[in-house]
């Protein structure tokens, strides 16, 4: 199949990754892939390093309007059979620029929304791909056709990686002691991934666990690091915590913590969570969105209210006990490799591309 990626965004997130993911399996698999990005950013580069055709066009402001025309263009060039859009204003973008023909538009909806380009689909061919049950849910209370709804969990490129090669390394980077017990935090640091509430924990942790440290992996604006700073010195603890940026050698880092914490107000399909049990590491992640379908409480990780006291408690309960977190890190990497894979992931989205444009399934 010829197949037009389409996403609004070229940020560091979980659906920029999640394209050149899918970007690349999709390749393996057979198909020609073309992706459409805006300038600049992380995404470019991430897709011509994973040798992902790509074109950058701008899709905000006055010269949004020439990409659709430029959208058509290239959907009529490469020949396209589907449109897989990413995020909604790709969506809008790729439902403006397909008027009139007969290409079918797929629209991965990464968070929840109440936009009301999931509700009323254009055309009988047209599908959604909801990452979790629990966006699956909200996209059909607010009226999008149950029939053109498939839930399809991220995948992730991390199993298989090495872990445990590189210990001493990214402790001694990070100027960790060698025994050092490493909490990870993976994401953008603001006030919905909840950082600020493992820092409140950090205390309570140490206290329990004297070796004991956090690292903070994202992009952090400097008033947000600052304030994490000054509650983790009222604390004492301001020494434990360790700021990474933006980095492009996340497996290397998370695959060296000893847990990893996902304090979010709430999820749909929570990536990093899903390449920490890929890498056999034991997850803790608030009780909220779609959480539950990924981590089976106390067998993969563990799933927590979402306070200082409940991080604290269920970190301190993982690294007290080796026992309970080998038998996590197995249960959990086992899952990922039945069910979060790269490659499990795209075999579902090319049925449901298949099935979207009318062609034979695989084989077939």
């Amino acid at each position: 199949m010829n197949i037009l990626q389409i996403v609004s965004s070229s940020r560091t997130s979980g659906a920029e990754r999640h394209i050149v993911i899918l970007s690349e399996e999709l390749q393996r698999l057979g198909h020609n892939v073309l992706a459409i990005c805006p300038p600049g950013g992380w995404l470019p580069e991430q897709l011509q390093l994973a040798n992902v055709p790509m074109v950058e066009l701008p899709m905000h402001g006055p010269k949004a309007l020439g990409s659709l025309l430029a959208i058509r263009h290239l959907a009529r060039r490469h020949h396209a059979d589907v449109i897989h859009t990413h995020l909604t204003r790709a969506t809008y973008m790729g439902y403006l620029s397909t008027l009139f023909t007969s290409i079918p538009i797929i629209s991965t909806v990464h968070i929840l929304t109440r936009d009301r380009a999931y509700r009323m689909l254009p055309g009988g061919r047209h599908c959604l791909i909801a990452v979790s049950n629990h966006v699956r849910n909200s996209l059909l209370a607010r009226g999008a056709p149950a029939d053109r709804v498939v839930t399809i969990y991220n995948g992730t490129d991390f199993i298989g990686y090495p872990a445990g090669q590189s210990l001493l390394s990214v402790r001694a980077e990070f100027g960790l002691p060698a025994d050092a017990e490493l909490t990870g935090a993976f994401g953008r640091i603001d006030d919905f991934k909840g950082q600020e509430l493992l820092v409140r924990a950090a205390g309570k942790i140490v206290a329990k666990r004297p070796r004991a440290y956090f690292i903070f992996v994202g992009k952090a604006e400097p008033d947000r690091q600052q304030r994490l700073w000054e509650l983790a010195q009222a604390d004492g603890v301001a020494d434990r915590l360790r700021f990474t940026g933006i980095r492009n050698d996340v497996p290397r880092l998370m695959a060296e913590i000893d847990v990893l914490a996902l304090p979010s107000r709430t999820e749909a399909c929570s990536m990093v969570t899903i390449e920490a049990m890929a890498l056999g590491r034991a997850v803790i992640a608030t009780n909220a969105g779609g959480n539950p379908e990924l981590i089976l409480d106390n067998e993969t990780g563990m799933l927590i209210e979402r306070s200082p006291d409940a991080i604290a408690d269920a970190v301190i309960k993982i690294l007290s006990n080796p026992e309970l977190r080998h038998r996590m890190e197995i249960a959990g990497k086992q899952r990922a490799n039945e069910l979060f894979s790269a490659g499990v992931m795209a075999r579902h989205v090319e049925r449901l591309y298949r099935r979207c444009a009318g062609l034979p399934a695989a084989g077939g």
